[in-house]
């Protein structure tokens, strides 16, 4: 190994954060990709269609945003975040002073 290729920064990484909000709290998973999330999300709308919509439920392709569009009215939401894995030390160790009003 080159002492030049030591001191570079580490590539960065990449997570997808899912948060499942339902009446009963919260539920946060972190995912290697969105892809991953997006079957999270297909796996849970399949779980619960029955008990929220009296029709059949959709094709797996669409039943995880239409699930999740129609409960908006009920308070229950699916989000994704793709966020990028910091490594390095914070500028500073002192906390961050809360702001005025």
């Amino acid at each position: 190994m080159t002492t030049e290729s030591a001191c570079l920064p580490p590539t960065p990484q990449q997570v997808c954060v899912a948060i499942y909000e339902h009446r009963h709290g919260a539920d946060i998973r972190v995912f290697t990709d969105a892809e991953r999330a997006t079957r999270w999300r297909t796996a849970l709308a399949k779980d619960w269609w029955r008990n929220a919509f009296d029709e059949p439920p959709p094709p797996d392709d669409v039943i995880g945003e239409e699930y999740f569009e129609r409960m908006l009215e009920r308070d229950e939401f699916f989000s994704m975040q793709v966020c990028e894995i910091e490594g390095g030390l914070p500028a500073s160790n002192e906390p961050t002073p809360p702001r005025d009003p």
